[in-house]
C-alpha cells in the first residue's frame, strides 16, 4: 500500500502541473495525509502488540545514520518555521498556510519513501516510481507534439528571439519549458550514470537488458533539447561533467552506447525546431519509432565493438565512432541556437535585477524572513524596473526571502546531508542531485512540488542502498534501544496530528478553491457573490476571493471584506487599490488619498491604477466644489496633482534608462487628460506639451 501511495502521489504531481499551484496541491495532500495518518496509526498499533515486522522497522530507525535522519526530520521543521509565520503575522497568512502544507507533503513523501526503501524490493518499487514519473513526463510532452495527446500549453509558442531561437518550446505536463528541461534533465544523467554499474558488474549483461537501460535516453535528451532551456542546458553539462570526473573509470562504455541514441535526439531535436513543434501525427511518429530503435540498435553495435574480446583497434574505432556521434550532435544543436546562446541575454539581465532587488526585502527581516509568497506579493514595491516576475528566479534567494537566514540554514544543511548520503550511498544519482542544486539556483524549479518529491525520491533511494559499513544481526531481530523505543510512540503520534491537521487545512483551501471556481463560472452576480462569501468561509486567508467579492457587494460591505481580507496580507498590492478605490465610491477622500499613498509605496509601476487613482481624486475634488467646499477641493486637487507630476516623472525616467519594461509603463492618454484638469481645479499653472 505504501508503494501504491507513492505511485499515485507521483502520478497527481505530473497530471497536476507539477503541483506548481496550490489548488491543485489542497486534493493531493487530502488523500496522501489521510492515507499518512493511517499509516501512522497502523504502525503504532503494530508497535504496541511487537510484532516482528515493527521490530524490524524499529530496528532500521535505530541503525540510521544521522544523514538519513536530518533529512526526514527536515521537512517538518521547515513546515514549523511557516507555521510559526503564519502565526506570528507575515506578508501572506494564505501563503505561508500553502508552504506549510507543501512542507508537510514532502516530509510524509520521503518518509514513506524511506521506510519503503528498506528491502530489496521496496528498492526496486522507488526505482518504478522514479522511472514512472519520467516517462510520463517525456512520453505525454512528445506525444503532444506529434498529435496524439494534446495538452493545453504543452508548447510555448513565441516570436521573441530572446526567449526561443526556433519559436517554439516543449514545456509538456509542467506548462514551463525551462523547469520541464531540468527535470528531463535529472532523468536522463540518472539513466546515463546508471549504466557505468550495471555494465561493470555485468560484463556479459544479456543484449536486452541493455537495450532496456538505454531505452529512456533518446526521449529524455530529445526532450530535454526542445525545451530549449539554455540553463538546464548548462545545469546538465556542468553536472555531467563533475559526475565523468568522479567516474571516469566507469563511464567510457556508457558514453559509447549513450553516443547514438544521444544523436539521434540531436537529430530529432533539428527536425522538430524547424517545424516549430508541429509535426505530421502518423508520418512523424512511425519516424520517432524509426529512429529511436535504429540509434539504440548503432549503441548497441558500438558497444560490441569496443567489447573487452574485441582487439586494440577495435576498441579505439568503437570509442572514436562514439565520440564523432556525440560531436555532431552537439554541433547540429549548436547550429540551431547558435544566436540565443551567444547574442540574446535579455532574460538573464531582467533575473539579475530580480535578485539585486530581492536584498532590500531580505534586510527588512534577515533572520527570519517575512513568510510564504514574500516576492510575490512584495517585488513591486522595490523593483528597480518595471518586469514582470511574480516568482523568484532562484530557489536559493525565495527561501531566504520567506524564512531569513534560520530558514535557508536548515534547507542548506537539509541538502548537503542529502548530498553526502547520495555520494556515499550511490553515487550513480550525484549527477541528477547536482543538476538540481544547480538549475535551482537560478530558475522557479522549487516551487513546483513535484521537483522537491523527485529530490527526496533521489536521497530515499541512496539511503535504501546497502551501507558498506552496515550492521549485521544474522537475520535475527536485535531488541532497539529503550530510547528509541520510548520515542518511537511520540514520534508516530507527531505524524498522525500533522497528517490530520494539514489534511483538515487541505480541505479547508480545497473547497474554498472549488467554491471561488463556481462564482466565476456563474452569470448571475447574486449567484456569484454568495458564492464567493462560501468560499472566505472556507478560506478567510484568500485574498483572491476577497477582491472578487469586493467588486459585488456595495461599497460598505466591500470595505468590510476588504479590511478583513488585509489582515491576512497586509502589503497585498490589489487590496491596497482597491481601497483607495472603494473609498472613491464612498466619496471619503481622506480616505481615498491614504490608501492611494500605501498603495503606490507597494506598487509604484502600476500605469493602470496610476491613471485611475487621477481619475478618482479628480472626481472627489469636483464633488467638494459642486459642494462649496473650495478650500478642501483645492487641496484634493493638488495632491493629486502632486501623484500626476511623479506619475510622469516616473513614466520619462522608465523611457529614457530602463532597457526592459515588461510591465508596458508609461503615461498614459487618460493619465495627462486628468492631470491637465487637476491642475486647473488646484490653480497651479504648468506649461502642457503634446507627446
Amino acid at each position: 500500500m505504501m508503494g501504491a501511495a507513492l505511485f499515485a502521489v507521483m502520478a497527481a504531481a505530473v497530471w497536476r502541473s507539477g503541483l506548481y499551484f496550490s489548488a491543485d496541491l489542497y486534493p493531493v495532500w487530502l488523500v496522501f495525509g489521510l492515507f499518512c495518518a493511517g499509516a501512522g496509526g497502523w504502525g503504532l498499533y503494530r508497535f504496541s502488540r511487537g510484532q516482528t515486522a515493527a521490530w524490524q522497522r524499529l530496528n532500521r530507525v535505530a541503525e540510521a545514520p544521522p544523514l538519513v535522519g536530518w533529512v526526514l526530520c527536515s521537512p517538518f521543521l521547515m513546515m514549523l518555521l511557516y507555521a510559526v509565520h503564519g502565526a506570528i503575522g507575515s506578508v501572506s497568512v494564505l501563503g505561508d498556510g500553502n508552504q506549510a502544507l507543501r512542507w508537510a507533503l514532502y516530509g510524509s513523501f520521503v518518509v514513506l519513501a524511506w521506510v519503503q526503501g528498506s528491502d530489496k524490493r521496496g528498492r526496486l518499487v522507488l526505482a518504478a516510481v522514479w522511472h514512472m514519473t519520467g516517462g510520463l513526463l517525456a512520453m505525454t510532452a512528445l506525444l503532444s507534439v506529434y498529435g496524439w495527446f494534446p495538452l493545453p500549453y504543452a508548447i510555448a509558442y513565441t516570436a521573441d528571439p530572446e526567449v526561443s531561437a526556433t519559436g517554439a518550446r516543449l514545456a509538456g505536463m509542467l506548462q514551463y519549458p525551462n523547469t520541464f528541461g531540468a527535470v528531463m534533465a535529472l532523468f536522463l544523467l540518472e539513466r546515463l550514470f546508471a549504466l557505468g554499474p550495471l555494465l561493470q558488474r555485468h560484463p556479459g549483461v544479456p543484449p536486452g537488458r541493455v537495450l532496456l537501460g538505454s531505452l529512456p535516453l533518446l526521449p529524455y535528451a530529445a526532450a530535454l533539447l526542445l525545451s530549449e532551456s539554455r540553463g538546464a542546458w548548462l545545469a546538465a553539462g556542468a553536472a555531467c561533467a563533475a559526475g565523468l570526473l568522479m567516474e571516469r573509470r566507469l563511464m567510457a562504455a556508457p558514453l559509447v552506447l549513450a553516443a547514438a541514441p544521444l544523436a539521434g535526439a540531436a537529430l530529432l531535436y533539428r527536425q522538430l525546431a524547424a517545424a516549430k513543434l508541429a509535426a505530421e501525427p502518423w508520418p512523424g511518429l512511425l519516424a520517432l519509432a524509426g529512429l529511436w530503435a535504429g540509434s539504440m540498435l548503432a549503441g548497441r553495435w558500438l558497444l560490441r565493438l569496443r567489447g573487452e574480446a574485441a582487439g586494440a583497434w577495435r576498441r579505439r574505432l568503437g570509442t572514436a565512432a562514439g565520440g564523432a556521434l556525440l560531436a555532431a550532435g552537439a554541433a547540429v544543436v549548436f547550429g540551431t541556437v547558435r544566436e540565443r546562446i551567444v547574442h540574446k541575454f535579455g532574460t538573464m539581465s531582467a533575473r539579475q535585477a530580480m535578485v539585486q532587488d530581492a536584498w532590500a526585502l531580505v534586510k527588512e527581516a534577515p533572520w527570519l524572513g517575512q513568510g510564504g509568497d514574500t516576492w510575490r506579493l512584495s517585488y513591486r514595491a522595490v523593483q528597480s524596473s518595471p518586469y514582470v516576475g511574480s516568482q523568484m528566479h532562484s530557489g536559493y534567494v525565495d527561501v531566504l526571502l520567506n524564512t531569513g537566514i534560520v530558514g535557508l540554514a536548515l534547507l542548506t544543511s537539509m541538502l548537503a546531508a542529502a548530498g553526502l548520503l547520495i555520494f556515499r550511498r550511490c553515487r550513480r544519482l550525484l549527477p541528477s542531485y547536482i543538476a538540481f542544486l544547480l538549475h535551482g539556483a537560478v530558475d522557479i524549479d522549487w516551487s513546483y512540488g513535484m521537483v522537491w518529491l523527485l529530490f527526496f525520491l533521489l536521497a530515499a533511494q541512496a539511503a535504501a542502498e546497502p551501507s558498506p559499513v552496515g550492521k549485521k544481526t544474522g537475520g535475527v531481530p536485535a531488541s532497539p534501544p529503550e530510547r528509541i523505543r520510548r520515542h518511537v510512540p511520540a514520534l508516530l503520534s507527531l505524524w498522525i496530528v500533522i497528517a490530520l491537521g494539514s489534511s483538515c487545512l487541505a480541505y479547508r483551501g480545497y473547497m474554498g478553491h472549488a467554491e471561488h471556481m463556481q462564482a466565476m463560472r456563474s452569470r448571475d452576480n447574486q449567484a456569484a457573490a454568495a458564492r464567493l462569501a462560501s468560499s472566505l468561509r472556507w478560506n478567510p486567508a484568500d485574498y483572491s476571493a476577497a477582491l472578487d467579492l469586493a467588486g459585488l457587494v456595495p461599497p460598505p460591505a466591500a470595505e468590510v471584506i476588504l479590511r478583513r481580507s488585509l489582515a491576512y496580507a497586509p502589503h497585498h498590492p490589489g487590496l491596497l487599490w482597491a481601497m483607495a478605490d472603494n473609498a472613491g465610491r464612498r466619496g471619503d477622500a481622506e480616505e481615498a488619498i491614504y490608501w492611494t499613498g500605501a498603495a503606490l509605496r507597494r506598487d509604484k509601476y502600476n500605469a493602470g491604477e496610476r491613471t485611475r487613482s487621477l481619475e478618482c481624486l479628480l472626481q472627489l475634488a469636483r464633488a467638494e466644489y459642486t459642494a462649496g467646499h473650495e478650500t478642501e477641493a483645492r487641496r484634493i486637487a493638488r495632491y493629486g496633482f502632486g501623484l500626476y507630476h511623479d506619475y510622469a516623472r516616473a513614466a520619462e525616467d522608465t523611457r529614457l534608462r530602463v532597457i526592459r519594461n515588461d510591465r508596458e509603463f508609461a503615461l498614459t492618454f487618460e493619465a495627462r487628460e486628468w492631470g491637465r484638469q487637476l491642475a486647473a481645479l488646484s490653480g497651479v499653472r504648468v506649461r502642457w506639451t503634446v507627446e
